[in-house]
């Protein structure tokens, strides 16, 4: 009897730990779709606060760790995410989608070498595989890797032949490549199938400054701003090519006006750097060269100006240091400045 009743007393147990059970994950089920909704209509404390009530019913509930990942990242909150990606992945290791999600948040966070791992973990198994080159070719650019993000933004576009971003991607690259007709090739190539794509414009003036034909780079950059005039880093391009045209009133006002859109930019520090220095007040060229190469140590042409400053000042020493890393990124001026300078 004693036994029967136990029996019966487990069974009672088992029936109730699994209704128990199924209502808990009726709860998190319901909170995740109230979250996507919201995240639908763009209600996005709202999703927030869903998807963690999700969490909060089960603390490994992988889909709803993604999606709030997914919110985070979407409403500028990077390191947030990459908090929500991690839980994901720590409850569901073959969650694919939160790989691919989380080297998006690390290209954000400037973790190019994390991204690339999380990317190869998923290169074999996530669909659609040109996301994968896409963001590869991201990672790689970013690292200065030039010839491998070549290869897999070609082995990209191959798959998706009218992604206007993938031919802007691989022209650029193709730019700091030097090789400059491919370039502008894959840049025409992509206007045929988007005229309205401001990046193309900016690019082509990039590689019509290169060749010299600055005004031709000032007529893509009218065109391109004309798109988008609040492009920052257009607007300092174009800045640029009045520096090289010694219209210095329009570069100022081209400059400063990019700046302030988006004062991170180097290059628009060392452009400003360049108009001192064509101005002659070399204490505030000096003070910007010195600025744009604490931003970005290997940015082309500072290290040339603040080298001819120096040589202008004769502290040979100190001109030759700077001509000497001018010449190390490639800079032809730079290396003859060297040669006839320093040696």
């Amino acid at each position: 009897m004693w036994k029967l009743n136990f029996f019966i007393l487990f069974l009672a147990l088992m029936y109730l730990s699994g209704c128990s059970e199924s209502r808990l994950n009726q709860r998190k089920k319901h909170f995740l779709h109230l979250g996507n909704l919201s995240f639908k209509e763009k209600m996005y404390q709202d999703a927030i606060r869903y998807y963690r009530e999700a969490i909060q019913v089960d603390s490994s509930f992988a889909q709803a760790c993604n999606n709030l990942g997914i919110v985070y990242f979407k409403t500028g909150k990077t390191k947030e995410a990459m908090d929500a990606y991690n839980a994901c992945i720590l409850s569901d290791s073959l969650f694919l989608e939160a790989y691919y999600n989380r080297s998006n948040a690390n290209y954000e966070l400037g973790n190019l070498d994390a991204m690339l791992q999380d990317l190869n973990k998923i290169k074999n198994t996530y669909e659609p595989i040109k996301d994968i080159l896409f963001s590869k070719g991201l990672a790689f650019y970013g690292l200065k890797d030039y010839d491998s993000a070549d290869y897999v933004f070609s082995k990209a576009l191959k798959l998706d032949s009218t992604n206007v971003e993938l031919f802007i991607n691989l022209a650029t690259t193709k730019f700091y490549k030097k090789q400059y007709k491919e370039a502008e090739d894959l840049v025409l190539k992509s206007q045929l199938i988007d005229a309205k794509t401001p990046a193309a414009y900016n690019l082509l003036g990039m590689i019509f400054v290169e060749k010299g034909l600055l005004q031709d780079a000032l007529e893509q950059y009218n065109a391109g701003l004309k798109l988008e005039q609040n492009n920052a880093f257009m607007l300092n391009n174009r800045g640029f090519v009045y520096l090289e045209m010694d219209d210095f009133d329009q570069a100022l006002q081209d400059i400063n006006a990019s700046i302030v859109i988006n004062p991170e930019n180097p290059w628009a520090y060392r452009n400003k750097g360049i108009y001192y220095f064509k101005k002659g007040k070399s204490d505030d060229a000096e003070r910007l060269l010195k600025q744009s190469i604490a931003m970005e140590k290997s940015i082309l042409l500072s290290h040339l100006y603040l080298g001819k400053l120096f040589q202008q000042k004769g502290d040979k020493i100190h001109a030759c240091e700077a001509f000497k890393t001018s010449m190390e990124l490639g800079e032809l001026k730079g290396e003859k400045a060297y040669q006839h300078y320093c040696q």
